[in-house]
């Protein structure tokens, strides 16, 4: 579909994106140029105004079932998330960020652009399936969540926009596969975040009067190389994880011993039971440090997204709906990196793909990633495709 007419129009929409990229949650000028676009193509847009950024629109079938008796109403969502990173562009397109230190370098503008050629092409061909398609546009994928703020699928299910949702499909941009590539799988496809952090409480003193204190340091060195030894030890070697420490901080000057050290990182882990799995590991080797250096170390254990977790049948058939339409499924590559579309499947049936948008286009999240967007169209028309199909699987399964 390169040279189509919605080719073409979504690769206009896809430059006005990329050049205006917005940080998580500010995402103003990108929601406004959404509903514009979606309006004009008379397209119905949720009314919610828990969602500040972001919206959701709404095509409805006009297809007659034949039914001769009521059938509910089935509900079916497609994602696509809008923020971009803080991060200043370095890949000379003459569409470039327009937005000082802001880029989509995660391929957002990829993914939102594929999300609204899906809606535009489900607006018109309405008459071809029955039901309600709601197309998300999410907002702050990116934002870096605590508890007082949220990740933006945390953000969007708190509002109550997808509560008739019985089945989500989302879809990212990969540079791990070509133009016409789309990694589907069954199972985890992206990693399972947590965030740690260890204050460690000893005894200051002289540095020439070591034995007069506890050092911080000693006991958060031996930290650190314990800690990373549980991913290497202390996990089944074939389960995919990461232990990471980045980050560590004590003392000020030459000639004194601190009295407080830091230490912080990150687990990734394809599963949530093995991010449980370590968490008992570091804490028991932070007890443990603890009394063997007469110090006080404690540790802060922060969940994030848990893996994507794709439906085997979802994706059975997801692979035959990208074989029907031309395009080549292959497996998608699991990745540690966290996704929270995720937390959709916490609650509702879904299957996260991905769409190869070249392997020449750059490492993702650099300042040099340059996308080949000529997959646009067959992307959007693969997530109608799969948002129609299972339309009518619900309403067989009614009927």
């Amino acid at each position: 579909m390169t040279d189509s007419p919605l080719q073409q129009e979504l690769s206009e929409h896809y430059r006005w994106f990329h050049a205006h990229p917005e940080r998580s949650y500010k995402e103003v000028a990108t929601t406004a140029r959404l509903r514009g676009l979606l309006t004009d193509a008379g397209i119905e847009i949720l009314d919610n105004p828990k969602l500040e950024t972001g919206l959701v629109a709404i095509i409805e079938g006009t297809k007659d079932t034949h039914s001769h008796s009521p059938v509910a109403t089935h509900t079916v969502a497609l994602r696509g998330d809008i923020d971009g990173l803080p991060i200043t562009e370095d890949t000379g397109l003459p569409y470039s960020s327009q937005n000082p230190g802001v880029m989509h370098g995660c391929g957002h503008d990829f993914n939102m652009t594929s999300a609204l050629g899906a809606a535009l092409y489900l607006k018109a061909h309405a008459d071809t399936f029955a039901g309600r398609v709601k197309v998300l546009f999410q907002p702050a994928e990116e934002v870096a969540a605590d508890k007082d703020t949220p990740t933006g699928a945390v953000y969007v299910l708190r509002s109550g926009a997808l509560d008739d949702v019985e089945t989500i499909f989302g879809v990212h941009d990969t540079s791990s596969l070509p133009v016409g590539s789309i990694g589907i799988s069954a199972g985890a496809v992206s990693g399972a975040v947590s965030k740690f952090q260890i204050h460690v409480q000893g005894q200051g003193s002289h540095a020439a009067h070591p034995n007069e204190g506890r050092s911080p340091i000693r006991a958060a060195a031996h930290l650190v190389d314990a800690i990373e030894t549980v991913a290497g030890l202390d996990v089944n070697p074939a389960t995919p994880r990461a232990v990471t420490v980045t980050h560590i901080e004590s003392g000020s000057t030459w000639n004194v011993i601190p009295d407080k050290a830091f230490v912080e990182g990150t687990v990734r882990t394809l599963g949530s039971q093995v991010r449980d799995d370590i968490h008992e590991r570091i804490a028991a080797i932070v007890s443990g440090i603890g009394i063997a250096y007469g110090i006080t170390a404690t540790l802060t254990w922060e969940d994030g997204s848990p893996s994507v977790e794709n439906d085997a049948e979802l994706a059975t058939r997801a692979r035959q709906a990208a074989t029907t339409l031309g395009l080549t499924p292959v497996p998608s590559a699991p990745s540690l990196g966290g996704e929270d579309f995720s937390y959709y499947q916490e609650r509702i049936r879904g299957l996260f793909i991905h769409s190869g948008v070249g392997t020449d286009a750059g490492a993702m999240h650099s300042p040099h990633f340059a996308p080949d967007v000529a997959g646009l169209a067959d992307t959007a028309t693969l997530l109608a495709t799969l948002a129609t199909q299972e339309l009518a699987r619900l309403n067989d399964t009614a009927e």
